[in-house]
């Protein structure tokens, strides 16, 4: 199964679902929203009633109330997710949601919040921000993540970009990132 890694859509969709259009003939069932806005994951559930979507509030979503994290497992793989403000991603600061992500045993740490997509491996987690669907930070491009999980395995991880409408991966990476 393939998942589908967002944040930062901010009341902006139309990304997202282009994205979805095209992913989920290719195996995409399930999306991690990392928060800002929770709104448009709840609108993307009307819209995709058979993709699993979940979704942690961001520092924008206050007034909803909800969760800022929680764990999600996903053919055997636990990703921890979280909006990331909380622990100053902003700034590179990725230390401190790795403690919380190896202390809910999750093989995937999501966050978003930075709008700068980030991949790496740190203490034998998956690190991943996708950066913003809407508004990025780190180039004129927006960009979101797929991540291909199967038997407790994590198979591919991928960040990609949508440049005129096309996709493109900015930061493969390929099997060097199993599961525990």
């Amino acid at each position: 199964m393939k998942v589908l890694i967002i944040s930062d859509t901010h009341g902006k969709i139309e990304n997202v679902k282009m994205i979805l259009e095209r992913t989920i003939p290719l195996g995409v069932g399930t999306v991690l929203h990392c928060g800002d806005y929770v709104s448009d994951a709840r609108l993307l559930q009307k819209y995709y009633p058979g993709v699993e979507i979940y979704y942690v509030y961001g520092n924008c979503d206050v007034g909803f109330g909800g969760a800022y994290s929680e764990v999600v497992t996903i053919e055997g793989v636990s990703f921890y997710m979280t909006h990331g403000h909380r622990y100053g991603v902003k700034w590179g600061e990725y230390d401190d949601l790795i403690i919380d992500a190896i202390a809910h045993e999750a093989q995937v740490a999501v966050c978003g919040h930075s709008h700068c997509a980030h991949i790496e491996r740190k203490e034998d987690v998956l690190l991943l921000n996708p950066g913003s669907m809407t508004q990025p930070r780190d180039g004129k491009y927006p960009s979101y993540a797929i991540v291909e999980v199967k038997g407790g395995q994590i198979k591919e991880a991928n960040i990609m970009q949508i440049i005129e409408n096309e996709n493109v991966i900015i930061h493969p990476i390929s099997n060097r990132y199993r599961a525990r």
